[in-house]
């Protein structure tokens, strides 16, 4: 079989759906792996609950007897978790920790001898919130953080096979992200925001170039010195924003 295969987790929305879909105009073989079947075209939907490792092994197994091979793995699906550490459910926590970080990790376990055959890439979907903590959504910054460093890390053990891993610092993008999240507070509304499609096109570009990460807006570059030089303020402005 001469066409490339992406697996991309969480392709039922937001910016799973977009990478699947620009992918797939780009004449790859798309498996899409999701709870609920996606609307974007893929050529096998493998429904999966990625807290659970058995619904894990399913997917390699769906992709080993219908394509046997996998090209590119993009390690996407996660989940948001609103509270503070005081009152933070710990079955929310382990919850989230479980699709976040362990997930990535065993997905990439699970394909990395595919990978190691077709020379291929391992895309994680980190975060800003790695880089910059944020009050009331500490797990989620602890679950990305954790993402980033097994990005990097897994790059270097990674490299001798000719295995490339792509590190994406994603800051807020128009996916309806927090309306999919849980916890005991509600985000405060903040302006703006990404595109799913732009950011999309650059994952590709960056894909292609074999890039060892993107920042996406590129201004949140910018954030995390500012963060670092404010300091108190920082934190009281956000003290006001969740009301804690």
């Amino acid at each position: 079989m001469d066409r490339k295969v992406v697996v991309v987790t969480g392709a039922s929305s937001g910016i799973g759906e977009s990478i699947a879909a620009k992918f797939k105009n780009e004449g790859f073989l798309v498996v899409g792996v999701s709870r609920s079947e996606p609307e974007v075209e893929v050529d096998l939907w493998s429904k999966a609950d990625l807290t659970n490792k058995e619904e894990r092994e399913s997917v390699f197994k769906d992709v080993a007897e219908k394509f046997g091979r996998c090209d590119v793995l993009v390690n996407n699906a996660g989940v948001g978790l609103y509270d503070t550490w005081e009152n933070i459910d710990e079955e929310a926590l382990r919850r989230e920790f479980e699709l976040n970080f362990f997930a990535v990790v065993d997905m990439t376990k699970l394909f990395l001898p595919f990978l190691k055959e077709t020379k291929g890439t391992v895309i994680n979907t980190s975060s800003v919130a790695a880089k910059i903590y944020v009050p009331c959504m500490g797990s989620y910054c602890a679950t990305k953080s954790a993402v980033y460093m097994f990005s990097h890390s897994l790059r270097a053990e990674v490299k001798k096979y000719g295995v490339g891993v792509l590190n994406l610092i994603v800051g807020r993008i128009n996916t309806g992200f927090s309306s999919r999240s849980f916890g005991g507070l509600n985000p405060p509304s903040s302006p703006g925001g990404g595109c799913p499609k732009k950011l999309a096109d650059k994952v590709f570009k960056a894909y292609k170039k074999r890039k060892r990460q993107i920042t996406y807006p590129f201004w949140y570059e910018f954030v995390a010195p500012v963060v670092k030089l404010l300091g108190p303020v920082y934190d009281n402005i956000n003290i006001k924003k969740w009301g804690i």
